[in-house]
């Protein structure tokens, strides 16, 4: 785990925290796309160093290194992911980094069509794996609306993690939902009443 977290960190470093989640990926399997070309990261000392992985395996530890503060997405950049002060620890491998292997089916299920943007699409943790479902799919379906509407990823609107905090604590009031992983003040004042309104119109 720690290996690929550096490849990832260094990789979003030694790109200068510009892009996305897909550019990052192209890069370090040794996809040498239009793109990559043209910032001319296929000469990076990084292009290539990620082919043990596939792509499903690379946005399942990407998604993870966010969730753990490693990775933020600047939502002011389009979703480009930046290193955190944490990232320094990792990198000089003073911090210890667990990442979950996906089993096969997970990461089958978790591809559904293909993500312009890089968006980092979540695979159940477990067979049938969610609380709520019927809110988990609603809140999702909000997300995407939204992060389509303002032309970023979904993760940057709400991480994966937030949603099934959401479905699993059924939030009833704003102070409710400010407890949950993932919802800031900034969030809360954007997101809050709605995320609140699909909570209560949604049956558990």
């Amino acid at each position: 785990g720690k290996v690929i977290a550096q490849k990832l960190l260094s990789c979003a470093y030694r790109t200068g925290q510009r892009f996305g989640a897909m550019h990052l990926i192209d890069v370090l399997v040794g996809r040498a796309t239009e793109r990559v070309k043209q910032f001319g990261h296929d000469q990076l000392s990084v292009f290539g160093v990620g082919r043990e992985l596939n792509e499903k395996q690379w946005r399942a530890a990407l998604r993870q290194l966010v969730a753990m503060g490693h990775l933020r997405a600047d939502s002011d950049a389009f979703g480009a992911l930046k290193l955190t002060d944490s990232a320094r620890g990792v990198l000089k491998g003073e911090t210890a980094v667990m990442l979950r292997e996906q089993p096969e089916g997970a990461r089958n299920r978790a591809v559904r069509g293909k993500s312009r943007r890089g968006e980092l699409v979540p695979a159940a943790d477990s067979p049938g794996g969610v609380a709520n479902p019927a809110l988990h799919a609603a809140l999702r379906a909000w997300r995407s609306e939204i992060a389509r509407a303002r032309g970023v990823p979904a993760y940057v609107v709400l991480h994966d993690s937030t949603i099934d905090g959401i479905a699993a604590m059924r939030p009833d009031t704003l102070g409710d939902l400010r407890n949950i992983a993932g919802i800031g003040d900034k969030k809360l004042e954007h997101y809050g009443d709605e995320l609140i309104r699909i909570v209560r119109g949604t049956e558990g």
